[in-house]
């Protein structure tokens, strides 16, 4: 069986809440398809937002990736993947590029077998439970009745992206826990936007209102920082969402000891085959992840069935409101009775795309 195939459909949709404020107007999503010459195809999506085009991303995958991909076998993953991050290093493939042809790969190789891939990864669980994460807003409000209906649909976790002003997020939270009461775990994301004297001062409120964990107080950059903050505080510390390097510099981070959890996604972390391998190193360690939305509805489905081969993890997260990030997707993984979303069963992703809704909102095809 060989790879005869990479092709690229750029299609459009509204920009997200998470990304809404800083963003606006819509993202270019690339969906990425390798096919082999024995009729089976796999599927993959990276996105682009900020106001770019998605055409840097598509230039990258037909360029540079296809030509390194056309006759090789599909299920020599590992070889691939070795492949692409040596190009990642010196940017000649952006980190979002490798995870696309990675977690497309992977589609394959469940469709090869015959299984979903979280078996292919060794099974753990069929389902795992969902935690809410917020958008950003411009008053508490609106923050408040976002964690309300995210409690109301059945997430018994919320995480908030803040103000990004450390007093005005103290009150924020506050706020939060008073309206939801004691029941619910909470958690920040500060995306990295702390000084360590701002970290700290946030930090010990958050332990006060007995949130679950603290993520990215500090700059990613900041291994001492993040170290020290983390040795001062009870609650975990856990990081880093946009590390380049994948699971080489997690594995740094971990070494420094910069925090209590690691932030894992098959978007950030170059596919499943790199999420894999930090997952792994961070088992062996005795050491929590902590999932992070992999960028889109099909690239967190493939984040589903990671966490669902994978012991050291509690919640996946899911970005709300969950109907504004299920594009592309006609069956989208939704949360059962007990708040948990169940892991697809068929071979491969285990999922349909939305061929009417992507093609109506095509602007790209390569």
């Amino acid at each position: 069986m060989k790879i005869v195939d990479l092709t690229v459909q750029t299609f459009t949709h509204p920009m997200p809440a998470l990304h809404r404020r800083r963003f606006g107007g819509e993202q270019a999503v690339s969906l990425v398809t390798i096919t082999t010459d024995a009729g089976v195809s796999g599927h993959a999506m990276a996105r682009a937002q900020g106001g770019t085009g998605g055409g840097p991303l598509a230039e990258h995958l037909l360029r540079t990736v296809r030509p390194r991909l056309l006759g090789e076998h599909p299920l020599d993953r590992e070889r691939i993947w070795q492949r692409l991050f040596a190009l990642e290093r010196g940017q000649y493939a952006p980190l979002f590029v490798v995870s696309a042809v990675d977690v497309a790969l992977w589609d394959i190789a469940g469709q090869v077998m015959g299984q979903p891939i979280y078996r292919v990864l060794g099974g753990y669980r069929d389902r795992i439970p969902a935690y809410a994460s917020s958008g950003y807003y411009d008053t508490i409000g609106e923050y408040l009745a976002d964690a309300r209906r995210a409690i109301e649909d059945g997430y018994h976790a919320y995480k908030v992206h803040p103000f990004g002003e450390p007093e005005r997020d103290i009150e924020l939270c506050r706020a939060l826990r008073a309206e939801l009461g004691p029941a619910p775990r909470l958690m920040l994301d500060a995306t990295g936007g702390y000084g360590r004297a701002e970290a700290l001062r946030v930090g010990r409120e958050l332990e006060r209102l007995g949130f679950y964990w603290y993520e990215e107080p500090l700059s990613h950059y900041d291994d001492a920082g993040n170290r020290e903050l983390r040795l001062a505080l009870d609650i975990p510390v856990v990081g880093t969402e946009t590390m380049a390097g994948s699971a080489y510099s997690g594995a740094a981070a971990i070494a420094h000891g910069a925090f209590d959890a690691i932030l894992c996604d098959v978007y950030w972390k170059m596919g499943i085959t790199g999420m894999m391998k930090l997952v792994r190193t961070c088992e062996a360690l005795h050491l929590p992840v902590a999932s992070h939305h992999a960028g889109s509805a099909l690239m967190n489905v493939a984040n589903l069935h990671c966490l669902c081969a994978t012991p050291n993890v509690d919640m996946i997260e899911v970005l709300v409101p969950a109907a504004e990030h299920a594009y592309g997707l006609l069956d989208p993984p939704g949360l059962d009775a007990g708040g948990c979303l169940v892991v697809p069963s068929r071979p491969g992703l285990g999922v349909t795309l939305d061929w009417d809704y992507i093609n109506a909102h095509t602007i790209a095809r390569s």
